[in-house]
């Protein structure tokens, strides 16, 4: 499709310069140097847009095939976007669609090195004075922030860590690893006391100890660990909706589990019927600020991805990110990426309780769906 400019590829620049400042300016930091760090982040999100137009447009050529994928699916994302004022789902997109002659394997390894420097930071600074530690209650028990602007926030950030450490490490884990993930869900549980994190953290634990005994065995129990990691992500999401579309406090058993799942199901439940569904996205004030702007004095929550995709940016997007996400987890169980099929099992899972499963902030193993946009293996994703 034409010559590109022969110059090296700034993906992994650009990925450093945005993973690092998300992670800063998602704690509770207000200023730098005098200048508001809400001003610094818009200021940055437009620079990191324009970085990564230049890196579509300059420094990858495409098939045709490829471009007639690309336009598919960007047109009903950039119309959600603009339907719903929420960027989040393209901005994860425009990583993806950036991302196609990039190491995966060494793009996950820098996410790994920034999480390992950034987290301390922020704790640091928090250690210091300078910025605040959030101090929640949940019950008689006390849920610290440690500089994050949310107990859950550190939470996701210790998780998002822990993952990274797993797949950097997938060829290697031991005991030491499994000691660490142990350790991490008894922090997970002392600190910020987030139930998501810790429940999931507490799963991968088991799920790799089983990989590793069931791998052992044969080849009949392989298939069924990996028919179970995806059914288990298709009931992530079936049930998501199902249970939010109906109203779960009219069934006791239903009633239970949602309470003790924090109201997810019936919380969501009460958006989708104050604002329906729509094929191509709407505005949802769900946010403070947005709720000010709008005079609304209820609160809204929306903490189930699947609920929040489908309701904020319509059906067509919600179909083409849920298929794409179980055809994601069934290449990986295809490529035999075990560690990877089982971190995208997981992230579905954490989709159930929190809404950051399409975020690349949240998720940013999300990169992997350019295997499935280029049709590259994790084996020679970084190779043409």
């Amino acid at each position: 499709m034409g010559r590109k400019i022969k110059l090296r590829s700034i993906y992994i620049y650009i990925f450093i310069l945005w993973y690092s400042t998300e992670i800063l300016f998602n704690s509770a930091l207000d200023n730098i140097l005098g200048v508001s760090v809400d001003n610094i982040s818009n200021l940055i999100s437009w620079l990191i847009f324009g970085l990564l137009m230049f890196q579509i447009v300059f420094f990858q050529s495409y098939t045709k095939n490829e471009l007639i994928i690309i336009m598919i699916v960007t047109l009903p994302i950039v119309i959600a976007t603009l339907l719903s004022g929420n960027r989040l789902m393209l901005s994860t997109w425009m990583f993806i669609v950036a991302a196609k002659d990039i190491d995966l394997d060494k793009t996950i390894f820098t996410a790994y090195k920034v999480l390992l420097i950034m987290i301390p930071l922020v704790v640091l600074l928090c250690l210091l004075g300078v910025i605040e530690n959030a101090i929640l209650m949940r019950g008689s028990v006390q849920r610290f922030s440690l500089g994050f602007i949310h107990p859950n926030l550190l939470g996701l950030r210790i998780f998002q860590l822990i993952i990274c450490h797993c797949y950097v490490h997938r060829n290697r884990l031991g005991k030491l690893n499994y000691i660490f993930i142990f350790l991490t869900v008894l922090f997970l549980i002392r600190v910020p006391n987030s139930k998501t994190a810790y429940i999931v953290t507490a799963i991968l634990l088991f799920m790799l100890l089983l990989y590793t005994f069931v791998r052992k065995l044969t080849s009949e129990y392989m298939i069924i660990f990996e028919k179970s990691l995806l059914f288990g992500s298709f009931c992530c999401v079936f049930f998501s909706i199902l249970l939010s579309y109906i109203d779960v406090n009219r069934y006791s058993v239903l009633k239970r589990m949602d309470k003790w799942m924090s109201s997810r199901f019936s919380l969501c439940h009460g958006v989708w019927q104050l604002y329906g569904v729509s094929p191509l996205g709407q505005k949802i004030y769900i946010t403070e600020n947005e709720r000010k702007l709008v005079g609304m004095k209820t609160r809204l929550y929306l903490d189930n991805a699947y609920v929040s995709i489908l309701l904020r940016y319509g059906i067509l997007v919600f179909l083409i990110f849920a298929g794409g996400y179980l055809c994601l987890t069934k290449v990986m169980i295809i490529q035999k990426e075990y560690v990877l099929a089982i971190i995208l099992f997981l992230y579905a899972l954490y989709g159930v309780m929190e809404s950051g499963l399409y975020m690349l902030t949240h998720n940013v193993f999300l990169i992997t769906f350019s295997t499935l946009l280029y049709r590259k293996s994790i084996l020679n994703s970084g190779q043409n």
